[in-house]
């Protein structure tokens, strides 16, 4: 076997080549470059989700009941007793909860998948999705990872509306080593506007395209600014991709939380455009942060390619959240309660978006993005300081937790973000922590 093995080495020098080179590099690294290279330091979700630990609060001398935090990019409202009823339903009956331990497809259980059909149909009038263009999956994230690997090779350039969701782009670099990532602007950082139909952006957008550009992603509403670009603009965005022969890609995680007139991208069908993809999540309308479940809508061709992606990173979405998901969606679609209750809470998010802009407006008088949905507002640092520098001190002297706009694109690189979500039920908070953050600059000048 030794001298096989020495007669095969012999024979690939390509072989000896890596393993010398292999035996270098072990001595200087514990762990790929991908970890120590790539993703080095505190990313920006990292910083984030640290930054509101009890324990890191504590550290700077602080209670964490009395922190007021704006820095959760989380929803906070309760969810419907439905769902709750249907978790409880499988796990009173022996029968389904056995069923629940099963493996389900690959590409997700069949009954979740026929009812998400129902529910975009119901509520978005999305009547041309089949069940065959669903693919189950652990979360949006986790499906957003997965969609890059099916439609692109490593290497080649990912873009961005800007400011983006900062978890995009260490995604990029864990899916696609090498990919550069290109950003099409649409936030004049000096003005502070948001550019809802910008054709020099669009032009960029072009340009990118001829230099290769595969894909572009744009959250609806948008993380960090809870923006929804115009209908022209998405839809101008969509023809050039698709003369491009890449994608545009939907991140529809808040999807349910838009404010005014319901966005016509809502319906539009994967199906009748297929270099259309769009992400889904139970996450934020349903109040299901930690009960992880997503879904991708593409044409069959994407689906099927996500399916032999599904097989090695997931192998089976989670049952029994696709059973109770399904269960749900049958029972409130039926009962017309779901429609009522998504109404609901989008209400609650735009008042409690109201009161935080009124906050900001009376108090501070900063800048600031008006939301069309979401859970989010942006605003310049005061004076142009470093964004990240001004956070810890502002949550040191008043404990006040904002989100540094380092990582949510170049133009966010002098920028806040600030998020009402965790507190649609507690409005005084908002009130009272703007009032902090204006005591503590009329101190400090």
């Amino acid at each position: 076997m030794k001298d096989f093995l020495k007669e095969t080495l012999k024979k690939d020098t390509s072989l000896l080549q890596y393993m010398d080179s292999s035996r270098k590099q072990k001595r200087k690294r514990h762990l790929s470059r991908l970890v120590e290279q790539e993703l080095h330091g505190l990313s920006p979700i990292q910083t984030i989700m640290k930054m509101a630990e009890h324990q890191a609060i504590r550290k700077m001398g602080l209670n964490p009941e009395e922190v007021i935090s704006f820095g959760g990019g989380w929803c906070n409202h309760t969810a419907p007793e439905a769902l709750r009823n249907a978790y409880q339903t499988i796990l009173n009956d022996a029968t389904l909860f056995h069923q629940s331990g099963r493996y389900s497809p690959i590409i997700g259980d069949s009954s979740c998948r026929e009812q998400i059909c129902h529910f975009e149909d119901a509520f978005y009038n999305l009547t041309s999705l089949e069940s065959e263009n669903i693919l189950l999956g652990h979360s949006s994230t986790q499906l957003f990872h997965d969609v890059l690997r099916v439609v692109c090779d490593p290497g080649e350039p990912v873009g961005f509306l800007d400011p983006t969701y900062a978890n995009y782009l260490n995604a990029v670099k864990c899916a696609l080593p090498g990919s550069p990532i290109w950003f099409v602007p649409a936030l004049h950082p000096q003005k502070w506007t948001y550019l809802k139909t910008p054709d020099e952006s669009l032009e960029i957008l072009k340009q990118y395209c001829e230099k290769g550009l595969r894909v572009f992603a744009i959250p609806v509403p948008d993380n960090p600014t809870s923006q929804i670009p115009s209908e022209e603009f998405l839809k101008s965005a969509l023809e050039i991709m698709t003369d491009a022969n890449g994608y545009l890609l939907l991140d529809h995680a808040y999807k349910a939380l838009w404010f005014g007139e319901m966005p016509r991208c809502y319906s539009w069908s994967p199906v009748e455009q297929s270099h259309l993809i769009t992400l889904h999540s139970n996450s934020k309308w349903l109040s299901s942060l930690g009960r992880r479940l997503g879904w991708a809508e593409a044409h069959d061709t994407v689906i099927n390619g996500l399916e032999k992606i599904n097989e090695s990173v997931l192998l089976s979405p989670d049952s029994l959240h696709s059973m109770a998901t399904a269960r749900f969606l049958e029972q409130t679609l039926a009962d017309g309660s779901l429609k009522q209750y998504v109404n609901d809470v989008r209400r609650l998010y735009e008042k409690t978006a109201a009161v935080m802009m009124s906050s900001l407006d009376s108090c501070l008088g900063w800048k600031r993005l008006t939301p069309d949905g979401g859970l989010y507002t942006c605003c310049p640092t005061p004076h142009h300081v470093e964004p990240r520098g001004f956070v810890e001190r502002l949550l040191k002297e008043t404990g006040v937790l904002l989100i540094p706009g380092t990582g949510f694109g170049p133009s966010m690189s002098s920028g806040l973000r600030l998020s009402y979500g965790p507190l649609c039920y507690m409005h005084e908070q908002i009130i009272e922590g703007i009032e902090r953050i204006s005591h503590y600059l009329a101190k400090t000048g």
